[in-house]
């Protein structure tokens, strides 16, 4: 989801302690909603895609809290209606430790439906973090140490690796008793306050099964004699300044063995900021991403590879040729600038723009919005677009309004859909109306004047 702009606070933190005797014991913590409305290629599209976060907090004491997480967010996983997750996030602070626990309720799991309770395990909010000093901590992270960047242009986790369970002789379109497996990269991270700025880095490191002739090639040579665990070293550099008027930030994050474990970015960094003088808001960000060079196409129903008829495990396009963004790099930008019309109406004006190569993990990335043939994406996006937040008391309403133009045809014609995506035709222009919702009982809203 892309994170609220609003609520700077909670980009920073989800577990933010609240002083017992100045909140509830329980009450609705956040609400993050989006939702696409209308669309020119699309129509009506009010409830097919929505992404929401919401969360509950109960409040033990000053050192000790549950929350409660609802999440649904459908490119994070990869099986059709299995994209909303219960969770349950605990946090316990002794002395200099603060321990974070992310557990994921399952309410229909393996074959006979049943109930269970466990460890989220891609998620960065379990964790130990161990505050040395005023100014310096140092945290564990046992199954991600997070590694996404950036905020409109959102890439998810980086260092997310995939591999194949089941060790057989030969990589095919036949599945058998095989499955790809999907992991991110735990570690450490070491963090340095000085004055309003965070400085942190990071390592990780992550097993994966790959096999042991040194010839192997998913694509020209998929035989193997043997199978054997490898590492992939996960990195990741940033800094945070906050202060009364300003958020800003600059994060890095790699892995060494992109190719390997068929993920979809090797690298990325962005920089964002969010600043208010007097009564404009200005937020802008640049975000920069290297493509793996052979990332694998999943299927979201199959748990193997997308194409199995001509077997092409790397995203291909029609014609079986590897599409033209792997292994590429490029950046996405961003700007917006808004005024205050009132206490409670800030409206602004935006410009986004995408190389032709830009992967992210949005609709809109270079390895989504591609010709009919796949053959090319949209060959570079401009986004020209308005809105206007309307505050009321901790809640943010924010319709946008958005008109794309793409140097190649790449978005939907309503007049003209054929279950053969071969077939349809595709138009350079579109326009989309998206609405956001956020709630913060915390109150960290950078646009109230």
């Amino acid at each position: 989801m892309r994170k609220a702009l609003v609520v700077a606070g909670l980009a920073l933190c989800t577990f933010n302690v609240f002083a017992a005797d100045k909140t509830p014991k329980f009450h609705l913590d956040y609400i993050d909603y989006e939702d696409f409305i209308y669309s020119n290629g699309q129509k009506t599209q009010v409830g097919d895609q929505i992404e929401l976060e919401m969360a509950f907090k109960y409040n033990y004491d000053k050192d000790t809290y549950a929350r409660f997480r609802f999440q649904t967010r459908p490119e994070d996983n990869r099986e059709n209606n299995k994209t909303d997750r219960f969770e349950l996030g605990l946090y316990h602070n002794y002395k200099t430790l603060d321990i974070n626990l992310d557990l994921e309720l399952l309410t229909n799991d393996g074959t006979t439906g049943g109930q269970t309770l466990g460890f989220d395990l891609d998620s960065e909010y379990t964790n130990l973090r161990w505050n040395i000093n005023n100014t310096t901590t140092f945290t564990f992270f046992p199954f991600n140490f997070d590694g996404e960047v950036g905020e409109e242009f959102y890439t998810w986790d980086v260092t997310r690796v995939y591999y194949i369970e089941g060790s057989p002789t030969t990589v095919s379109g036949t599945q058998g008793s095989n499955s790809i497996a999907q992991k991110t990269i735990p570690g450490f991270e070491l963090a340095v306050k000085v004055n309003d700025i965070k400085l942190y880095g990071g390592l990780g490191i992550a097993t994966y099964i790959h096999p042991t002739n040194p010839n192997f090639n998913l694509l020209n040579n998929p035989s193997a004699t043997s199978w054997e665990r490898k590492e992939d070293l996960g990195y990741k550099l940033g800094a945070k300044l906050k202060t009364d008027g300003s958020y800003s930030k600059f994060e890095y994050v790699g892995h060494t063995q992109s190719e390997e474990t068929g993920a979809l970015l090797e690298s990325a960094a962005s920089i964002y900021t969010l600043t208010r003088v007097s009564s404009f808001i200005f937020e802008g960000e640049l975000t920069w991403s290297k493509a793996g060079t052979q990332p694998w196409e999943v299927s979201r129903s199959t748990g193997w590879f997308e194409r199995t008829t001509t077997f092409r495990p790397v995203y291909s396009d029609y014609y079986d040729n590897t599409e033209d963004w792997v292994g590429k790099s490029d950046f996405g930008f961003s700007a917006k600038v808004g005024f205050d019309v009132t206490d409670t109406m800030t409206p602004y004006v935006l410009y986004r723009h995408q190389g032709e190569h830009f992967v992210f993990n949005e609709p809109e990335s270079a390895h989504n919005l591609r010709t009919a043939d796949d053959t090319k994406s949209h060959g570079g996006l401009h986004r020209l677009g308005a809105g206007t937040y309307l505050r009321y008391g901790d809640f943010v309403v924010n319709p946008e309004f958005e008109y794309r133009r793409a140097n190649n045809a790449v978005f939907g014609n309503a007049t003209d859909v054929r279950s053969d995506r071969f077939l349809s035709s595709f138009k350079k222009n579109d326009y989309v109306l998206q609405l956001y919702l956020t709630y913060d009982f915390d109150g960290n809203n950078m646009f109230r004047p």
